[in-house]
């Protein structure tokens, strides 16, 4: 029998979590900050042992002091990003909503596995999205984006860290365990995709006012020790230049950080937020989110029918999802929970899901069960 070759560019060999401490180093990470936690845990390992990455590995004594010593790094100007799971990220919500009153630029990374509680730390489930988009309180301006593999960890963590300090709030890097500890070929040319981008930063002319009330929402930054500017962040309510206000001026801050929100929603639409992969003109749909992507992949080709991939969540990418949604008439979320999250925040986009293939027992899904609940729902 003859093999015949196969000539293929070489790739490299990588897991999600270290896609992902690449990605935010081409982008100009200075600081990492983690409490050890499965299955993010390997971020921090990672990012230690390279050192030609340049990239200063800290590790608190909780989840905690982890949000807010990489918020006091970002405040004096150096990149900051953060990893952890559920239970570590539920500690760092008050940090959350700091990073969106103080508009401090962060990048979390949310690694899933079973849930509630300690759950089950070595598998897998999708438990956390409402969690993380509705973390904090108050309404606080954030990006959440789920990469799919490592290839989508590479590109999107450097795009992310890059968003947080564009929009000076929080991004949440949503990946799972099975993209976390998983081996994937990606293409190293992703690598020069990544840049690292300056922020709006202050003209150097006139008083320093750190909340700048701007069209878009956004106010151009300075650090501490910058001549001639006094830079202030605080987690009350503030007028422009970051002093205590409880006046009706309040409403002069909610609707800045308001416009900024909508300045986000108008970027999102700009980028590559949804994939598509199958039959284009099919009008069944499948939508799969995280590592379901692969499996639910595999069936669309079987099958001759579509799959809608959401990475950024939120903002929402409404106008991209209509588009890719044109001529579907039956729509079918894959998810690893138990109640369809990603459904549920369709069905709140005002998108028909009509029927969910779940699974929750912290295994991955086979094509074969897939197919066989699809062909039962049609």
């Amino acid at each position: 029998m003859k093999i015949e070759k196969i000539s293929k560019e070489p790739s490299l060999l990588l897991t999600g979590n270290e896609a992902t401490a690449l990605g935010l180093a081409k982008a100009g990470l200075k600081f990492y900050f983690a409490y050890p936690m499965t299955p993010a845990t390997s971020i921090m390992n990672f990012l230690a042992k390279m050192e030609d990455l340049n990239v200063k590995v800290i590790q608190p004594e909780n989840e905690i002091s982890v949000i807010n010593m990489a918020l006091g790094a970002s405040f004096a100007g150096a990149k900051s990003a953060v990893g952890t799971s559920g239970g570590g990220f539920a500690l760092m919500t008050e940090g959350l909503s700091l990073a969106g009153q103080s508009e401090t630029p962060i990048l979390i990374v949310e690694s899933q596995r079973g849930g509630p509680s300690t759950g089950m730390p070595t598998y897998n489930l999708q438990g956390d999205l409402l969690f993380v988009l509705s973390a904090g309180h108050g309404d606080i301006p954030r990006f959440v984006i789920a990469p799919g593999d490592a290839a989508e960890c590479l590109y999107y963590s450097g795009l992310g860290l890059n968003l947080a300090w564009k929009y000076q709030t929080p991004v949440i890097l949503l990946i799972d365990k099975d993209v976390s500890e998983n081996t994937f070929c990606v293409n190293e040319k992703i690598l020069n995709l990544i840049q690292s981008e300056k922020p709006l930063l202050w003209a150097k002319s006139g008083d320093y006012k750190r909340y700048k009330i701007t069209e878009d929402g956004v106010s151009p930054l300075a650090f501490p020790g910058e001549k001639d500017a006094i830079v202030k962040a605080d987690s009350y309510e503030h007028d422009e230049f970051g002093i205590t206000i409880e006046s009706e001026e309040v409403e002069k801050m909610q609707e800045k950080r308001l416009r900024k929100y909508e300045t986000m929603k108008k970027a999102v639409e700009k980028l590559p937020a949804v994939k598509v992969y199958g039959n284009q003109n099919s009008n069944i749909a499948l939508v799969a989110w995280g590592i379901t992507k692969g499996a639910a992949k595999e069936i669309a080709e079987n099958l001759g029918i579509k799959l809608i991939q959401p990475i950024i969540i939120e903002p929402f990418p409404q106008k991209q999802m209509r588009e890719v949604l044109k001529g579907v008439e039956k729509l079918f979320s894959i998810e690893l929970n138990t109640t369809g999250q990603m459904a549920k925040v369709l069905n709140s986009q005002g998108i028909k899901v009509d029927g969910k293939i779940l699974k929750y027992n912290g295994r991955p899904f086979f094509v074969k069960e897939i197919e066989d609940k699809l062909k039962k729902l049609l």
